[in-house]
């Protein structure tokens, strides 16, 4: 600014101080120093002193080309650059003050003021301010505040924008570490774990049990896991640890079995075949061409099979089966009788009551029971070393294939003891009863007639052909038997059993099945040796004989000739035969 002077009577005005004299009409008469250019008046810088006019010449110093603090300037114009020089335009190179250019001509100066709000886009960041508040200012790590491009702030100590300094994101398939730790941008790094590794608690895509312990066993997974008793894989296509579908070791006596087919427990067993079956191509042990049709014949297998007579399992060609398994006529098989029971009718005596006298004794007495002890025993007195009864069926030869073969009834001489007796022929005492045996390998051989039984029991047994043995039976016609002493002549009279082994050695459930009309029984008269009954017709014995003692009537008609059926039930093993 160029301020005026007043030195005693003279007013220096200042040139360019922009105060141009007052031409107002009607203005007020000037007074110097009221810092207005009256009429009459060259400045007025209201330095005047009182009563002082401004009507002194005007001296004007600015522009002159010299500084000059005399009259205070601050600049002058004239000088064109450097020091007293003129700003035309104000700018310190420093984004973070405001300049401004205040006064003109030789009072033109800058002022310079310290920027300290935050302005986006001012080229300054005052002090305070961040990249969040002020768009000029860089982000900066460390300044507390989690700015662009920053993951978080070192100075920020927990909470929000904390930097991390560990990791867990809870899944065991990842590798977690910290990024750029210690800086703004740290962070979680969760790598995916692809590399099987033992105890590391991952079991990676594409990893088994096989690769890593980690992994649980899966059936599927390509792997045989033993321990989870797997035994294949179904994930394994072919070679070792791939599952059965169909199983086959080329055995024919083996049972080809898959179990748990599909699974990884898929397994194979062979178990021997134990059975026959027919048509499998297998003749396990024990079975023969009869039970099993994959079965050969073979002759010396104690079976009588296709193509054979017989098969007596020894090698001894001279006997009544040949090596060939031909029967050899001239040798017999004899069957002895171990025992014999009456089953139908029964006897009676009229003693104290009417008693049955068939199995329960009475007075020591009782049929099946002398029968036995005849059977059985050498019980005459003195003994002869012969077994008291005997009644025996020789076979020449013994053929136990279905059709017919001859067989001879005997009452033979039999050695005692029993288990070790030897049997001939009696020809003096008992003729030969010369009959053929007819063989069945099915069905049943003999039987009660209908109508004729008692229900007594124990019950008749008949002889049945089975798996394990066919049966026979052979008429004999006219046949005496010693009935517990009592003679018995029985017509129409069948025995029959079934045979026990090929060739048998016994034959089981025999039955002798005949008929003894009224008119015989009443002939015949009990011996008088026998307490209670001696001298008393048969009759008398049986239910619904002339004064028998049961209620009932077991009398039965053959051909229309009124009698008894009677029914006897025998087992008969193999004895040593002799001929003579």
């Amino acid at each position: 600014m160029l301020r005026t002077l007043a030195v005693g009577l003279v007013v220096l005005c200042a040139c360019g101080d922009n105060i141009v004299p007052d031409v107002t009409p009607d203005a007020p008469p000037p007074r110097c120093g009221d810092n207005k250019i009256d009429p009459g008046e060259d400045c007025d810088d209201g330095f005047a002193l009182p009563d002082v006019t401004c009507d002194a010449t005007c001296h004007f110093t600015c522009g002159n080309g010299v500084l000059d603090d005399t009259f205070g300037e601050l600049c002058d114009p004239g000088i064109a650059s450097g020091p007293g020089a003129c700003p035309t335009a104000c700018d310190d190179g420093d984004a973070c003050t405001s300049d401004l250019l205040t006064g003109t001509a030789c009072q033109a100066a800058c002022i310079t003021a310290p920027i300290t709000t935050p302005a986006d886009g001012d080229g300054c960041c005052p002090s305070g301010a961040n990249a969040l508040t002020d768009s000029d200012c860089a982000p900066m790590c460390g300044n507390g505040v989690v700015e662009a491009g920053e993951t978080c702030d070192t100075a920020i100590a927990s909470g929000n924008g904390a930097c991390i300094t560990a990791c867990d994101d809870g899944m065991t398939c990842t590798r977690d570490t910290v990024k750029n730790a210690g800086t703004c941008t740290a962070a979680c790094q969760e790598t995916p774990i692809t590399m099987a590794m033992n105890n590391d608690g991952c079991c990676p895509t594409g990893a088994t049990s096989g690769t890593d312990n980690d992994c649980a066993p899966a059936c599927g997974n390509g792997v045989v896991d033993v321990a989870a008793g797997e035994t294949c894989d179904t994930a394994i296509t072919s070679g070792v640890g791939k599952c059965p579908t169909t199983c086959s070791d080329g055995i024919a006596c083996t049972k080809d079995t898959l179990s748990m087919g599909g699974s990884c427990k898929a397994v194979c067993s062979f178990p021997a075949i134990t059975l026959p079956i027919n048509g499998d191509t297998c003749c396990p042990p024990g079975a023969n061409a009869n039970t099993d049709n994959d079965c050969a014949p073979k002759c010396g297998n104690s079976v009588v099979e296709a193509g054979e007579e017989c098969d007596d399992g020894n090698m001894n060609n001279t006997d009544a089966c040949s090596n060939a398994c031909k029967l050899t006529a001239a040798v017999p098989t004899a069957f002895r009788m171990s025992d014999l029971d009456l089953r139908d009718p029964h006897v009676f005596v009229n003693f104290l009551g009417c008693r049955d006298v068939t199995d329960t004794q009475l007075v020591g007495f009782s049929v099946n029971n002398s029968l036995q002890t005849s059977i059985q025993t050498d019980a005459t007195m003195p003994p002869d070393g012969k077994l008291d009864l005997s009644i025996a069926a020789v076979f020449r030869p013994l053929k136990q294939t279905a059709g017919t073969t001859p067989v001879e009834a005997h009452f033979p001489s039999c050695t005692a003891p029993m288990a070790t007796t030897t049997c001939s022929r009696n020809p003096a005492s008992s003729p030969t009863i010369n009959a053929t045996a007819t063989t069945q390998t099915a069905g049943t051989c003999l039987g009660a007639l209908a109508g004729t039984t008692h229900p007594y029991a124990p019950a008749i047994t008949t002889p049945t052909a089975t798996p394990a043995g066919a049966c026979f039976a052979a008429p004999l016609g006219t046949f005496t038997i010693n009935l517990g002493g009592i003679p018995i002549t029985l017509r129409d009279t069948t025995f029959a059993a079934t045979y026990v082994g090929n060739p048998a050695g016994s034959v089981a459930n025999g039955l002798l099945r005949g008929f003894i009309s009224e008119t015989d029984a009443d002939a015949t008269i009990i011996p008088n040796s026998f307490p209670l009954v001696g001298g008393q017709p048969l009759s008398s014995l049986l239910p619904g004989g002339t004064n028998a003692c049961p209620s009932y009537s077991d009398k039965d008609t053959d051909a229309g000739v009124v009698g008894w059926w009677f029914y006897l039930n025998f087992p008969a093993p193999k004895v040593t035969w002799v001929d003579n």
